[in-house]
């Protein structure tokens, strides 16, 4: 896939006035789309993709040109651009754990498939109250009190 492909679909679909204020961070006065700064941009989103999306970049896939285009303006607002005509794309609506390159992945964090359920029981999330240490189906610490055994060292007896 090349950047310049991903810019053009970009330009397509986009207002000419926001994509040159967008692109022009460092002269406001630009009468012209910076399409140096836009292939830039496209270019970030694809070196980004396998990361995030955990597949290959497919420039024939419609799902995938469309989430590019929204990653391509996250960046170029996150790189100073303003618009506007164009609506800010943070970074985290694209690239997030919820984000829209995130819902392209067929597996969850730890590579097994997402949980499918219509009962509308919520999953637990993966990380503890406190958003940090990951707890594992054998941690003794997640488990109710007093659902293992204590432990009892040989020299104790």
């Amino acid at each position: 896939m090349s950047a310049a492909n991903l810019w053009t679909a970009v330009k397509a679909d986009y207002d000419v006035d926001g994509l040159i204020s967008l692109t022009n961070i460092r002269n406001r006065a630009a009468t012209a789309i910076d399409d140096t700064v836009g292939t830039a941009a496209a270019q970030a989103v694809i070196n980004l993709w396998p990361a995030y999306a955990q597949v290959v970049y497919d420039e024939n896939n419609a799902l995938h040109v469309e989430a590019a285009e929204l990653g391509v303006i996250s960046i170029l607002w996150r790189r100073g651009g303003a618009s506007s005509t164009i609506e800010q794309v943070k970074w985290d609506e694209v690239f997030g754990p919820e984000g829209v390159i995130s819902r392209i992945r067929r597996t969850g964090p730890r590579g097994h498939a997402r949980p499918v359920s219509n009962s509308g029981v919520q999953q637990a999330p993966e990380t503890g109250p406190d958003g940090g240490q990951v707890r594992g189906w054998a941690d003794r610490e997640s488990l109710p009190a007093g659902f293992l055994s204590t432990r009892v060292d040989a020299t104790d007896t």
